[in-house]
């Protein structure tokens, strides 16, 4: 059973998840603030000179012949049109190349996550655990620099969720809503997998699973250690 495991290890593997992440949520809105504040002021700032801009000229065509004036004009709008093409054109081309540097950041801390999951899901090791906190402290760090948003805020629900009691159902689909949300993010479709996919992955049953959380979505992972126990024995029986 080397890719996977039953309830109740899952049980104990997903608690040393839990970790404090307060801090993420307070960085995320203080971030989203100072953006808001830093293009409100990028605005007033432009829309101020270009006011000023208009005026002074404006001003200054008062006092010219019309034809002069109609000749600047005709003048200005070209280059305007011409520089305003050049400067959106890199705008958008450094615009581009920024994105793809997120996306390589973004695929190096994604995969680094998933591995670390996955040799938790298949390590006996206690040590391995311990090591797994470890690694989310400086991982969300790193999530706060380079994770999408969405992603982001799905992985802060899925903690706050381990950390407000026994894992149960909710939180296994919420596991999976995790590994949807990174896909998205990257670009990926998720659109043919059907829901549960990703929990295949990571139980032994998950069908049972799936139909267990049909019927009670608070299922506990203790709970549904014991229905595998049951099912086992009855396919011992045939």
């Amino acid at each position: 059973m080397a890719e996977t495991h039953t309830a109740h290890s899952s049980c104990c593997k997903t608690r040393t998840i839990e970790l404090n992440v307060s801090g993420s949520e307070n960085m995320v809105k203080m971030k989203k603030t100072l953006h808001v504040l830093l293009a409100l002021l990028f605005l007033g700032v432009v829309t101020f000179s270009i006011y000023w801009l208009l005026s002074a000229v404006w001003d200054q065509l008062k006092n010219v012949d019309e034809k002069l004036a109609i000749g600047l004009v005709t003048a200005a709008t070209t280059i305007l049109v011409s520089t305003l093409t050049v400067v959106m054109g890199r705008y958008f081309e450094r615009k581009k190349d920024i994105e793809a540097s997120f996306r390589e950041k973004k695929i190096t801390i994604y995969d680094d996550f998933l591995r670390e999951f996955f040799n938790l899901m298949e390590s006996k090791n206690n040590k391995k655990q311990d090591k797994m906190v470890d690694f989310l402290r400086e991982w969300q760090r790193k999530m706060i620099l380079w994770g999408g948003q969405d992603v982001l805020k799905t992985y802060i629900d899925w903690m706050s969720k381990l950390k407000s009691g026994e894992p149960d159902a909710k939180a296994m689909w919420m596991t999976e809503d995790f590994f949807r949300a990174i896909r998205r993010d990257l670009g990926h479709s998720s659109s043919k997998l059907p829901k549960g996919a990703f929990i295949h992955l990571i139980l032994r049953n998950a069908d049972l699973f799936i139909a267990k959380s049909k019927d009670n979505p608070n299922l506990t992972f203790l709970e549904l250690a014991d229905a595998e126990k049951e099912f086992e024995k009855v396919n011992n029986k045939r």
